[in-house]
Parts: C-alpha cells; sequence; structure tokens
C-alpha cells in the first residue's frame, strides 16, 4: 500500500511541476499510476491534501539536503558581504526558479490556506538564515549596528519574498535582472560604509545595467505572492 501511494505522490511531483497545481486533476494522476478514483481515495481525502503533502515533501527533501551539505551561509571562510552575494548568483542561476514562480501562482490564486501554511513555515526557516548572516555582517563591521537585528532580518525577509513577487507580476522583467537589482537595493540599505566599500570594489563591476527586460520569467503574480525561498548550497570546489 506504501508503495502505490509514493506513486501517487512521485507522479503528482512530476505533473504539479510540469503543469501546474490547477491544470492537473485527480483523474490525471489516477491515469498515470494505473488506480481507480477509489483507490486514490484510499490515501488522500481530495487533491487539496494531495497538494498538502507534496509541497511539504518538496520542503522536506531541501531541508535533507541542507542537512547533508552546508550551505553557503555556513561556510566560516566567506565574510557577510561573500555570502550575500553568492547566495544571489545562486538563485539567480537556480532554474527550480521557474517553477516555482508557476507552482506559487496556483498556489496563492487557487489554494490560499495550504499557501498560508507552507509561507508561515518557509518565514521561520529564512529569518533563522537571514539573521544569522546579519549577526556575523554586525560582527564583522559589513552590516550596519545603528539598527537591531531583528529589525533588518524582518526588513530583509520582506524584501526578499514579497518585493520579488511583487516586481516580476508588476513588470516585464526577467528573473535574472530582478534578483539583481534586490541584491543590490539589499546591500545599499543593509551594509555598512565599510561593507559598501567592499562590495563596490569586490563585486559592483560584475553588475550590468540593471535595465534588462526578459521575458524568461514574464510571470503574472498575485500580489499576495511569496517566493519560496531555500538556503543555497555551497559551491563545489575545483
Amino acid at each position: 500500500m506504501e508503495d502505490v501511494k509514493a506513486q501517487i505522490l512521485t507522479t503528482a511531483s512530476r505533473l504539479f511541476l510540469q503543469y501546474g497545481l490547477r491544470s492537473v486533476t485527480i483523474d490525471d494522476v489516477c491515469n498515470e499510476v494505473h488506480i481507480s478514483k477509489k483507490t486514490f481515495y484510499n490515501y488522500f481525502r481530495q487533491k487539496e491534501d494531495l497538494i498538502d503533502t507534496v509541497l511539504f515533501q518538496f520542503l522536506d527533501l531541501a531541508n535533507d539536503r541542507k542537512n547533508r551539505n552546508k550551505s553557503i551561509f555556513d561556510d566560516l571562510s566567506l565574510n557577510a558581504i561573500d555570502k550575500i552575494v553568492l547566495a544571489f548568483k545562486h538563485w539567480k542561476q537556480d532554474s527550480s526558479i521557474q517553477h516555482s514562480l508557476t507552482l506559487m501562482y496556483d498556489l496563492v490564486k487557487y489554494y490560499p490556506k495550504i499557501n498560508t501554511k507552507i509561507a508561515e513555515h518557509q518565514e521561520q526557516k529564512a529569518k533563522e538564515s537571514f539573521k544569522k548572516w546579519i549577526q556575523q555582517g554586525v560582527e564583522e563591521g559589513l552590516i550596519r549596528s545603528d539598527v537591531s537585528i531583528d529589525l533588518l532580518t524582518t526588513y530583509m525577509y520582506f524584501q526578499f519574498s514579497k518585493a520579488f513577487s511583487e516586481l516580476i507580476g508588476k513588470l516585464e522583467v526577467g528573473v535574472s535582472p530582478t534578483i539583481e537589482f534586490l541584491l543590490d537595493s539589499n546591500i545599499r540599505v543593509l551594509v555598512s560604509e565599510k561593507g559598501y566599500r567592499y562590495y563596490q570594489e569586490k563585486y559592483k563591476k560584475e553588475y550590468p545595467q540593471l535595465n534588462a527586460t526578459s521575458s524568461e520569467a514574464n510571470a503574472t503574480l498575485p500580489s499576495s505572492g511569496a517566493f519560496y525561498w531555500s538556503e543555497p548550497p555551497l559551491p563545489e570546489k575545483e
């Protein structure tokens, strides 16, 4: 019986990523797994239960990967500026973002209760890592110390989770320019003068003018959408 449930979850995960949450029906999943709807209902009361289980399975897999492999935020050889720049580079290059945008749209618009549940779970994880990063930066003199760490943590989470979906939803700008803009704007607000000098000298030359448009993520997201954050892994050593 557990094998059947696992097949349902694996199949549903693939179909949701490919077509979105709204488009995939229970019949679609049953046809792929070659089971009846009666069998399906032995495991899930309704489609919403399946979506809830699949999405939290995604989060569990992400946490397992994090536990097996250190993230950028855990690397003691990097200062706070290095970590945040590398993290934004990872998010910019992560092809799963496009899938996240598609799922996010359906989740916010059609399954708001599940969206709220997932967003609350993700907020806690994200704030823990952001706070750890900010504390390191304050100790290094790279992050401003004239504002409380809790306020800076909340500001950064809001910018990353809310501003991203707002910008993508209202402007015909792609994912990469949007992430570059969020990096630059967060740096300007969060870092000290020492931190900003370091950022300018080491990294600013890497970023072109942030006025490019792109069709790579020309999505229209509900204003309440959230970008589902995940910790970037350490890059592989050459």
